[in-house]
């Protein structure tokens, strides 16, 4: 797990605020309300002026495995091309949900001297947010003392239809315009701008540290940056320490593999940039492309025979999603993070939280390693053991630093598809002396 201990460890020292309180985020007087859902009187519903820009990733892959109740998704600061994006909506009332569903929303996109116009349509996914701030256990804090919409109060809405910055997109900035109808009436949003960043201005990055090198992995679900998976890769490569460490290049590429895979238009920068490079890049580069199911013989018809045959002898990278093989499990475990760090998936978490069906191999490990004969041999029942303790330490350090992870959470815990003894574990993850361990190594 050295490399999901070592971003958690940098989200811990940067001491990543995980404050989604809507109250501060959208200007809404508290007076009279407490977080938890009391007030004074009825709370009038109205749709915000503010807009939102998030991933189309929202909608297709993250919302439709959650609960009722979600953490706001961050707003946008940067697009690439190939980016697409959704206008998020927020109503506040106590009928905010009612009012959403009888919403239509439109909307328009200048960039680059051209006008897109998305008609009025019915709003794609609704959801309610969470009125408070992220805590410790992912869940809502019943703290009279601190004010804030009640429970239900908030809820968000996104776009039917998206927008996506051209694949072949420069420096700019893109304006937004939206326009509503409800049974409240017609409004007029307030307009909004985002940047939009080349391949080439992002191929130029330098990640100045470690901290910011970290961070960008931790959040790129969040705030997905494609123009800067090439630095990221050159800075991989030139830190030799990091990559003698055991599945650093596994985590990589399944990193950057997942990312690319994602946007195409990326994908086709980042193989011209990589073809220009020698040695190790080019083969890393080579490689997360491969594993991200590209085609890669023109950059190796380009190759010399020599360096060809090199690459052929590439080590072969793990399917993460196979927890049959259990001798590299902790590899495997970090490759599945890192997709889901990249990408904001659910089907990693949900593999992950998989290996807590393995609680019996851990406790007949932990009775033999508390044993005057502790186990001096690995065995396919040991590398169950750690994995099963690996998932749940994991699973409870993202469930405190990362509000997707906690809902994800939350859903495995209310799906019948969940097995009961791993949704047994996952409800005591803050708890179990079993998620321990690793912290105290």
């Amino acid at each position: 797990m050295q490399f999901i201990q070592f971003l958690v460890a940098i989200r811990s020292l940067r001491r990543i605020a995980v404050c989604l309180c809507v109250v501060a985020t959208l200007g809404i007087a508290a007076s009279g309300q407490t977080a938890g859902g009391s007030n004074h009187g009825p709370n009038p519903t109205k749709i915000e002026k503010q807009i939102f820009v998030f991933p189309d990733a929202v909608v297709v892959e993250q919302w439709p495995h959650t609960l009722k109740f979600v953490y706001r998704p961050q707003n946008l600061k940067l697009l690439n091309p190939g980016e697409c994006i959704r206008i998020g909506i927020v109503a506040i009332g106590d009928d905010s949900g009612r009012l959403l569903e009888k919403a239509q929303l439109s909307f328009r996109v200048e960039f680059s001297g051209q006008t897109q116009d998305h008609a009025l349509a019915q709003l794609a996914g609704i959801k309610q947010l969470r009125p408070k701030e992220f805590d410790a256990v992912g869940q809502i804090r019943a703290d009279a003392n601190v004010k804030g919409p009640p429970l239900g109060l908030v809820s968000m809405g996104a776009s039917a239809d998206r927008w996506c910055v051209p694949d072949d997109a420069q420096d700019g900035t893109a304006t937004i315009d939206a326009q509503i109808e409800s049974p409240a009436g017609h409004e007029k949003l307030a307009q909004t701008t985002i940047a939009v960043e080349s391949f080439e201005t992002g191929s130029r990055h330098d990640f100045k540290d470690e901290n910011e090198f970290g961070d960008f992995g931790m959040s790129y679900h969040d705030q997905p940056n494609p123009a800067r998976l090439f630095p990221f890769l050159k800075h991989f490569a030139g830190d030799t320490k990091y990559r003698a460490q055991t599945g650093s290049l596994e985590t990589t590429v399944a990193m950057l593999g997942a990312a690319l895979k994602a946007n195409p238009a990326a994908a086709k920068d980042f193989m011209t940039r990589v073809a220009s490079e020698s040695g190790f890049t080019r083969a890393c580069g080579l490689l997360i492309l491969l594993n991200a199911g590209y085609d890669i013989d023109p950059v190796l018809k380009s190759m010399s025979e020599e360096d060809r045959q090199m690459f052929a002898r590439h080590p072969v990278i793990p399917d993460p999603f196979d927890l049959t093989h259990v001798e590299d499990i902790g590899t495997r475990l970090d490759m599945l993070w890192s997709i889901f760090m990249s990408t904001g998936q659910f089907a990693p978490i949900q593999k992950v939280a998989s290996a807590l069906a393995w609680r019996s191999d851990w406790e007949v490990f932990d009775t033999a390693r508390k044993s005057a004969s502790p186990p001096k041999e690995w065995t396919p029942a040991i590398g169950r053991a750690v994995g099963y303790g690996a998932a749940g330490w994991a699973l409870g350090s993202f469930q405190r630093t990362d509000p997707l992870a906690a809902d994800y959470i939350e859903f495995l815990i209310a799906s019948p598809d969940t097995p009961e003894m791993v949704k047994t574990e996952l409800r005591e993850l803050q708890t179990d002396p079993a998620f321990k361990w690793q912290d105290k190594k």
